[in-house]
């Protein structure tokens, strides 16, 4: 039986932009608990927001040690729930402006959804080598990155696990999966060793990927 993913183009707008915006109201927050006046933000992207509140982060957070150490202690605490969010701001906050730009940069965001998408079906066919196969997702989609690192100039591929990465590859796995259906089957099945697929997985976790190659 062919039952497609659970979820939509809302559910995805919302998956991909939403750990930028969580970091941005958690900044606010931060920063009116900390200093008790509001994070005013001109920015309108989620973003460019997050990148502006960096900004004013890293100006007060040079000025005063003992307001740094707040700002980053009620930042990480606040965080520690939501592991995309906690690395985001584990990666940036207190990195310099360069290394800041680097990360931001790197981000499944700015890949083009075609190199994307083809680094996924070229993993496949190259990890079934003619045999049907099941790999462990976060094995599956290591290769991935290694592809796209290479297509995109990269020196280090995007890291694979609970960050802000995985919910857009997330996607984009997932509609490959689906352009696979063929004849009563999949050519590349998510299978989850622990219950129903879940809409949006956080991680990898214990989800599996099973390549048929006779039907890619």
């Amino acid at each position: 039986m062919h039952v497609q993913f659970p979820f939509s183009d809302d559910s995805f707008k919302l998956g991909s932009v939403k750990t930028y915006q969580k970091a941005v109201r958690l900044m606010r927050e931060t920063w009116e608990a900390v200093l008790g006046e509001p994070l005013k933000l001109h920015s309108a992207q989620p973003l460019a927001q997050f990148t502006e509140a960096l900004e004013r982060f890293s100006v007060v957070m040079k000025r005063s040690k003992s307001q740094a150490t707040q700002l980053e202690n009620s930042l990480q605490s606040r965080a520690s729930e939501d592991p995309a969010l906690e690395d985001l701001l584990n990666e940036t906050l207190v990195a310099t402006p360069e290394a800041r730009s680097a990360l931001i940069a790197r981000d499944m965001d700015n890949i083009p959804p075609r190199l994307c998408l083809d680094a996924i079906w070229a993993v496949a066919i190259e990890k079934a080598a003619g045999d049907e196969v099941t790999i462990p997702l976060d094995d599956f989609l290591r290769a991935v990155m290694v592809r796209v690192a290479k297509e995109m100039n990269w020196s280090v591929p995007l890291r694979v696990g609970q960050n802000r990465h995985f919910a857009r590859a997330w996607q984009w796995l997932c509609e490959v999966s689906e352009s696979s259906w063929i004849d009563e089957g999949y050519g590349i099945r998510i299978l989850n060793t622990r219950g129903p697929i879940p809409a949006w997985p956080q991680g990898p976790g214990d989800l599996r990927v099973r390549i048929d190659p006779s039907k890619l």
